[in-house]
């Protein structure tokens, strides 16, 4: 396994994840990284971290890297003694990003080299690239209908096409608004760009959302992708046949970071993305319009969904629709139209996964097992057991693979010569677990209550096959007799880490570390029937008489409460008849702004209303206009109740402390 770091690139044997064989030395160039340190960037930044990789037809390595801000990409040869030697070196801007950092992704295919990045050093240039044979073709440069500030996650390419996932603020949305939704956009490997109008650029560049949500009245969106797994041939809902299964891919999104905190997993049928791109497009008639779908007959014939041979013979009407109508009017629905595995809270979010396609279990079924990786070093491993379209998820298992909780930013199933692992990796880590731990069940009951598709329970001991018995719907079995007995798994892991960083971000040097131990989260009720939880006699007896006590003090409490009402009421009653006579002989204006006092301008005492406009408050000792309007019944009136005459205006004014409201 080839693992790109700081300026090396880590040769590392799948078995023991130890370097057994020579690693490739890159460092920056010393200019390069003299000019990167006057541009006031640190010392960790002005390295190189290699951030692309490639095989070429004849089995040679394209490798790409930051350089200290100036990426630079090389070509090197496999030796027969397993080593590299390098053989040419080429500028690396727009195949690989120049910040550590930056998001991006590439793939190399059919001689050609896709890259989603940025093309300069303030990442305001991003583009989908693609080189061959010394030809370029990208992206529109500064137009955000193409891509609005992205964050590229992943790539592949199926059949004539080449797919790309990322992230952007979404320029559809911007009049309600700014948000990001997550993307996946396509080209044709084939595309050449336009002859005169689109020289050099995508004449098949469409990008389509992605819905990854729990459905309802108001469905609740993750919309920020994280990760995404291979393409690979497999089913979300488990089934009986092995044939119904097809190409697909499993993403992992998130919430925004002030919404509520959580994370899902949607799988995407290639069938629906396609599907996608062959329907309507999104457009807008002017900037001051809001985006619509466009009719079809205002669509090209044939659909631009389709790639062309040849496209320097496009026409220019065909050119201009594509220009300026890259969305499509459609998401992409999720399989099953929700997440398969979501997590809410305070809990850890989702970073990672990584996908076992279609295992074929004991109860005759097939299964994929997705495992997912947590920004505090955990991997889940999950299953959807429903049946039909129904999505019930189960977490079979939750190891904590990093002690130092470093987040989970790649994974990968390794699977060659019988041995099967899953390979977890971090910015500093690379470790290595088994993707099952059936022979730690010792019971029938914990084997079965595992829910495992890899586990079953055969000749009396919990094995990895797919010939015993096991319930993995109900996590139950006849079959299983009452054991009270409990055997909590150990992990095997084999952990190599690498130097540690100064920052959360910050990849290393290599070096070994002993396989770190964790068992399975789970959770077990047993009875306790020893003598120290069984009470004592005494310990009785002082809690009945400290209940009789207790009874005694609540009955006094009582009785006083009633007693002070009954004295406070009548009291009460005498000071109001004594006030009484004094305030009819009051001045109206004085009764009315003694109230208004008190009562009315709740900004003067501490108890400020729960809805108030402060912009209406005048806050610099100002005087605060009041207009209070009072009903007077003229004397010998006989106008009934509710009758309005002529109202008398009283003006009262009442100066405003020097306050600040928040």
């Amino acid at each position: 396994m080839l693992l790109g770091g700081r300026n090396k690139v880590y040769n590392l044997s799948m078995n023991t994840l130890t370097e057994e064989l020579q690693r490739i030395e890159w460092d920056p160039r010393q200019y390069d990284k003299e000019y990167c340190l006057m541009r006031r960037n640190s010392e960790e930044q002005c390295q190189n971290y290699i951030r692309l990789y490639g095989k070429k037809d004849n089995g040679d390595v394209y490798l790409c890297g930051t350089n200290a801000f100036k990426p630079r990409c090389r070509v090197y040869k496999k030796q027969p003694d397993d080593s590299f030697k390098m053989v040419t070196e080429e500028d690396g801007v727009g195949k690989s990003p120049f910040h550590p950092m930056q998001n991006s992704t590439a793939v190399y295919t059919d001689g050609m080299l896709f890259s989603g990045t940025v093309a300069d050093a303030s990442e305001r240039d991003p583009l989908i690239l693609k080189i061959h044979q010394g030809s370029m073709v990208r992206t529109v440069q500064h137009d955000s209908k193409v891509v609005n500030d992205p964050d590229f996650v992943s790539s592949f390419d199926i059949g004539d096409k080449v797919y790309f996932f990322f992230r952007e603020t979404a320029v559809e949305h911007i009049n309600c608004g700014k948000a990001v939704f997550s993307r996946v956009a396509r080209v044709c490997k084939n595309d050449k760009g336009g002859n005169y109008l689109m020289k050099n650029l995508w004449t098949s560049f469409f990008k389509a959302r992605l819905n990854c949500s729990i459905p309802g009245e108001y469905p609740f969106h993750f919309d920020l992708i994280q990760s995404t797994s291979d393409l690979g041939q497999g089913n979300p809902m488990s089934t009986t046949h092995s044939a119904n299964r097809t190409d697909m891919v499993y993403a992992v999104f998130q919430t925004h970071p002030n919404s509520v905190r959580g994370s899902a997993v949607c799988a995407f049928r290639y069938s629906d993305i396609v599907k996608t791109f062959q329907g309507k497009f999104k457009g807008q008639s002017s900037p001051s319009h809001n985006w619509l779908a466009v009719p079809q007959q205002e669509t090209p014939v044939p659909h631009p969904e389709q790639c062309s041979n040849d496209t320097h013979q496009l026409g220019d009407k065909a050119l201009n629709f594509i220009k300026s109508h890259t969305l499509m009017d459609k998401a992409v629905p999720a399989a099953g139209g929700a997440p398969i595995v979501t997590m809410h809270g305070i809990n850890a979010l989702f970073t990672a996964l990584a996908v076992d396609w279609q295992v074929h279990a004991a109860d005759r079924r097939y299964y994929d097992i997705i495992f997912i990786g947590t920004d505090d070093g955990r991997v889940l491993k999950s299953i959807n057991k429903g049946h039909g379209t129904k999505v019930e998820s189960v977490i079979i298992e939750d190891i904590q693979v990093f002690e130092n909780k470093a987040p989970v930013t790649s994974m990968k199933i390794f699977n060659k010569k019988g041995v099967k692992k899953l390979i977890v990796l971090s910015n500093s880590n690379v470790a290595s677990i088994p993707l099952q731990r059936c022979a730690q069940m010792k019971t029938c009951r914990t084997c079965i209550g595992l829910q495992d598709p890899y586990c079953s329970w055969s000749n009396n001991e919990c094995v990895a096959s797919d010939r015993g018995f096991e319930g993995i719907l109900t996590g139950h079995h006849e079959n299983c007799g009452v054991e009270d007995t409990t055997t909590v798994p150990t992990k095997s892991t084999t952990t190599t880490t690498l130097a540690p960083p100064t920052t959360s971000q910050k990849p290393c040097e290599c070096k070994c570390e002993s396989p770190k131990k964790d068992g399975l989260q789970s959770e077990h009720n047993v009875p306790d029937n020893s003598e120290e939880n069984v009470p004592r006699k005494e310990e009785m007896t002082e809690k009945k008489e400290s209940s009789i006590s207790a009874a005694d003090t609540a009955i006094g409490i009582v009785c006083a409460i009633v007693l002070s009402s009954i004295i406070s009421f009548i009291a009460g009653y005498k000071v109001h008849s004594c006030r009484k006579g004094d305030q009819m002989t009051a001045n109206p204006g004085e009764i009315y702004g003694t109230l208004t006092k008190n009562h009315t301008n709740k900004l003067l005492d501490n108890k400020e209303p729960r809805y108030v406009n402060h912009s209406d408050l005048e806050r610099n000792n100002s005087v605060k206009q009041l207009n209070l309007l009072v009903n007077i019944q003229p004397k010998g009136s006989n106008l009934p109740n509710g009758g309005a005459p002529a109202k008398t205006v009283v003006n009262l004014t009442q100066p405003l402390p020097d306050r600040t409201y928040v």
